[in-house]
């Protein structure tokens, strides 16, 4: 799944829907297109995120890959060890582990509340 990361200034001033679908649909991504998340630094060892996913088509409450995906773009820009802090829409707090090895990551983990949401049946 690829991911776009664009650091914000304020997360509320980003109007996710329309700035996330033009990037998700720009040429580079041709033809599936990326999910993109825009990350607000809050901290030496945090950020909040807000995610536009593919196939969604709208911003959603979290995206796990997207995440990771920008904890480790914050830890490689701003030279953060972890463990990184992420606040996503819903509100919960998330945090992403890692070790570094240079300039890669390894051993890398996502960690934070679980909800069941939903219980269903269907008949074939």
């Amino acid at each position: 799944m690829p991911h776009v990361v664009v650091p914000v200034a304020q997360l509320d001033d980003v109007d996710v829907r329309r700035d996330g679908a033009a990037i998700r649909h720009h040429e580079m991504f041709s033809p599936k297109g990326a999910n993109v998340n825009f990350i607000e630094k809050r901290g030496t060892k945090n950020i909040a995120i807000r995610t536009y996913e593919r196939g969604v088509e709208n911003e959603t409450l979290a995206c796990g890959t997207g995440v990771v995906a920008s904890a480790l773009i914050f830890a490689a820009t701003e030279t953060a060890d972890g463990p990184i802090g992420v606040i996503v829409r819903s509100g919960s707090e998330l945090t992403v582990g890692f070790k570094r090895a240079g300039e890669n990551f390894r051993d890398v983990t996502l960690t934070g509340p679980a909800e069941f949401v939903f219980e269903g049946t269907i008949e074939l």
